[in-house]
């Protein structure tokens, strides 16, 4: 899995290929959290989600990197396409809801 974050004015990848067990089961905690917040995920939850990202790629990088590397537009498609690959390694993947938004867990 990777991740490109624009960091000092350079674009650098980053990868992990290894992804714990423990990631699977962060994320399983993440999507639950999301699910209860439905639409109005909060800043906090959001704050928590690349907190995931960083965690998945062994602390290579910050939030602060995250929050400063991705473009606005990109932001949350790229958060879940991390939060999809580590539910993915495991054997779920989140699938978008009836209005079109991703977050609901499906095996």
């Amino acid at each position: 899995m990777q991740i490109k974050l624009r960091i000092d004015g350079k674009e650098k990848t980053f990868a992990n290929d290894f992804v714990k067990a423990r990631v699977f089961r962060n994320a399983l905690k993440m999507n639950e959290k999301m699910r209860n917040e439905g639409n109005d995920i909060s800043v906090e939850t959001f704050d928590e989600m690349i907190g995931f990202v960083v965690n998945v790629f062994d602390n290579q990088f910050t939030v602060d990197d995250v929050w400063d590397g991705l473009e606005a537009g990109t932001l949350q498609t790229e958060i879940m396409r991390v939060f999809n690959s580590v539910l993915n390694i495991g054997g779920l993947e989140t699938k978008p809801s009836n209005n079109g938004e991703e977050g609901k867990l499906v095996e």
